[in-house]
Formats: C-alpha cells, structure tokens, sequence
C-alpha cells in the first residue's frame, strides 16, 4: 500500500506543479494582450491620423464626391460586367474545335 500511496503523491505535486505553470502562462498571456489591444493608448498613438482621416472623409461627404463615385459605379459596373460576358462567349467560341470538313 505505500508504493501506492507514494504513487499518489507524486501525482498529485505533478498535477500541481502542471496547474501552477498553466496559470503563470495565462497570467503572462493575459497581460500581452491587455497591453497589445488597449484601445485607449492606440488611439493616444495615432491620434493625429485619426483625425485627418475624419477630416477627409467629413471633406468628401460635405461636397458629394461620393456621387461621382456612385454614378461611376453605375456606368462602370454594368460595362466590366458586359465585357465579361463578352470575353467568356468569345473564349467558348474559340475552344470549340470543328471537325476538319472536307470543302466540295
């Protein structure tokens, strides 16, 4: 019974010794993240990039540039879209071998 009991114990402080480093490599994992996603320093960080970011896009709402793009979208689309379609039917006809037929 005391090899058993000796067995015992020695598991146990294995498990133990198991749990303790796990909870340091979660502890330690923990706290990366927390300093590589604070958001609040991020933005201290960037914070004059942010801001021209805002300006410009307040910039190209306040004068309709998004209605040049979106009538380009309108025009464009429809075209690439045609052209594809075009170029698919041209392919088709090309890879479509003939039999050789002998002219009367």
């Amino acid at each position: 019974m005391s090899d058993e009991r000796h067995v015992k114990d020695h598991i146990e402080i294995a498990i133990d010794r198991a749990r303790d480093r796990v909870s340091e490599r979660i502890d330690a994992l923990d706290q990366k993240l927390r300093d590589d996603l604070d958001v609040k320093r991020i933005a201290g960080e960037h914070g004059p990039q942010l801001i021209a970011a805002g300006a410009a896009f307040g910039f190209l709402l306040g004068f309709g540039i998004p209605k040049v793009l979106l009538r380009s979208a309108q025009i464009g689309v429809p075209l690439w879209l045609a052209m594809r379609v075009v170029k698919k039917r041209r392919e088709a006809q090309d890879s479509f071998v003939q039999p050789d037929v002998p002219l009367m």
